[in-house]
């Protein structure tokens, strides 16, 4: 069954725009009557499509429970070379991520270019929502430099840094019952002693591999979400 967004519910209809009506109506070829569902206002409704010209409507027939865990992981994330972050974004979106903010720290080898490629970032974000069946569109915010990462920690109920120095603290040990968790993941570089040193969060060890920029933050949500019986 597909899954779509919706801004607003008027008379027990939806109206899409025009990017997901040609999806629905000249990808998807849905017809009359079919039943999909729609995520509005953060919440979850079986619809049956009604069809449409330019732009389609579908009618609301009940409410769904949410498919949004409990816990709301917001990732930082270094800015990677490449289009990882086209990975990042969709990889994590699927598994459950609330949002995320690209970070340059010292060692980003790449560097955030233009207000399009946030666009894309944020387009990328709600295709693999609407995929994975999300109630939410993850926020994609505009990048921020490491002295702002340090501010926009503490207003998190818990901070953690992976950190492949540390060998004691597990995330099974840090996350259980917390709800609102700040994830730092450094670039393909790392981050540096002196930025761990500044930063008001707790260093965990993800086991005995390092993995890559691209893995460590998919694996952390994983984890984060299994832990607090979120997935």
């Amino acid at each position: 069954m597909p899954d779509f967004f919706a801004d607003s519910i008027q008379d027990q209809r939806v109206t899409f725009n025009k990017e997901d009506s040609h999806h629905a109506l000249k990808v998807l070829r849905l017809r009359e009557g079919e039943a999909l569902r729609v995520s509005v206002d953060g919440k979850r409704y079986e619809a049956v499509f009604e069809g449409g010209k330019e732009l389609a409507t579908a009618k609301i027939t009940g409410e769904l429970e949410s498919s949004e865990p409990g816990t709301r992981v917001t990732l930082y994330q270094g800015w990677p070379k490449g289009d990882k972050m086209e990975q990042i974004i969709r990889q994590c979106t699927e598994m459950g991520v609330y949002a995320v903010v690209p970070v340059v720290f010292s060692r980003c080898v790449a560097k955030p270019d233009n207000e399009k490629r946030l666009e894309r970032l944020q387009k990328i974000a709600r295709e693999a929502a609407m995929q994975s069946g999300r109630t939410i569109i993850p926020s994609v915010l505009s990048p921020i430099a490491v002295e702002e990462l340090y501010t926009r920690l503490s207003q998190h109920e818990l901070a953690l840094v992976p950190y492949e120095k540390e060998r004691q603290s597990a995330l099974r040990e840090t996350v259980k019952g917390q709800r609102d968790i700040a994830l730092v993941i450094g670039p393909e570089g790392g981050i540096t002693e002196n930025e761990i040193a500044n930063m008001p969060a707790m260093p965990i060890t993800l086991g005995r591999r390092i993995l890559r920029t691209e893995t460590a933050g998919l694996a952390s949500i994983a984890m984060i979400l299994a832990l607090n019986n979120d997935n």
